[in-house]
C-alpha cells in the first residue's frame, strides 16, 4: 500500500534556517504565531491514554472542514503504537506564574528511524480561537526534530502519487493547502528537483522509500 508523503526535511543547523527558507507568508505566521504563544510552553510527554482519548473525543465533537470527522482508528491502536515504541507525545501547557494551568492541545506522532509520520494535533477550537493552536503544534513539533535526529516531518498528503507529484499538483487539492505553509519555498517552486517519494506500508512498518 503507498500514501503520498507532504515532508518537512528537518536536516538543518538551526530553526533560523528553517524560518528563513519559508515564503513571506510562511515566516510572517511563524513570527506571530510564537508571539502569540509566548507564554505556552511545549514538550515532549510521557505516553497517557486517557489524556490522548480525551482529546480525540474533544476532536470528534467539532467541526473540521465544514463536518465533523471520526478517527479512523480508537485508543486501542494507539495503545498498540505504544506497545511497539513508535508513539511520541506532545503537549502545549498553558503558564501562568511560573506554573501550569491547563493542556491546550496534544499530539501524537509515529516514529520509525529518522522519519515521523504525523496525526493532527488535536485542540478545543473554541477555546483557544485567537491562539493559532495547529500552527503553534506544527512548528514547534518540527523545531523539536529539528533539534534531535528526526530529519523527515510527514504532514500527510493522502494518496496522490509520488512526493514529487504532490509538489507539481499542489494548487488541484484544497484540502490540505494550509499544510504548504511550513514547505519551503525553494522546494515548492522546484518541485522537479524533489525525489519521487513514497510512504511504503509492509509488515505493519512504515518506510521511505523512492518508487
Amino acid at each position: 500500500m503507498y500514501q503520498t508523503p507532504l515532508l518537512v526535511n528537518t536536516n538543518l543547523n538551526s530553526v533560523e534556517d528553517y524560518v528563513s527558507s519559508l515564503a513571506k507568508t510562511g515566516k510572517k505566521n511563524y513570527n506571530a504565531t510564537m508571539k502569540k504563544n509566548r507564554n505556552i510552553e511545549y514538550a515532549q510527554i510521557e505516553y497517557n491514554p486517557d489524556l490522548i482519548a480525551h482529546f480525540m473525543a474533544v476532536w470528534e465533537q467539532q467541526n473540521i472542514r465544514g463536518k465533523k470527522r471520526q478517527w479512523g482508528f480508537g485508543r486501542d491502536y494507539i495503545d498498540q503504537l505504544h506497545l511497539a515504541g513508535v508513539l511520541m507525545s506532545f503537549a502545549a501547557y498553558e503558564i501562568l506564574n511560573g506554573d501550569v494551568q491547563s493542556i491546550l492541545s496534544v499530539h501524537f506522532v509515529e516514529r520509525y528511524d529518522d522519519y515521523i509520520e504525523c496525526h493532527p494535533p488535536m485542540y478545543n477550537k473554541e477555546e483557544t480561537s485567537d491562539q493559532y493552536m495547529a500552527k503553534f503544534m506544527w512548528f514547534e513539533l518540527i523545531k523539536f526534530a529539528i533539534n534531535s535526529d528526526i530529519n523527515w516531518v510527514d504532514l500527510g498528503g493522502g494518496n496522490r502519487g509520488t512526493w514529487r507529484d504532490l509538489l507539481i499538483h499542489r494548487h488541484e487539492h484544497p484540502k490540505i493547502k494550509y499544510k504548504w505553509l511550513y514547505v519551503p519555498k525553494s522546494v515548492k517552486d522546484n518541485p522537479m528537483e524533489q525525489p519521487p517519494y513514497v510512504r511504503v506500508f509492509k509488515y505493519n512498518k512504515k518506510t521511505m522509500e523512492v518508487q
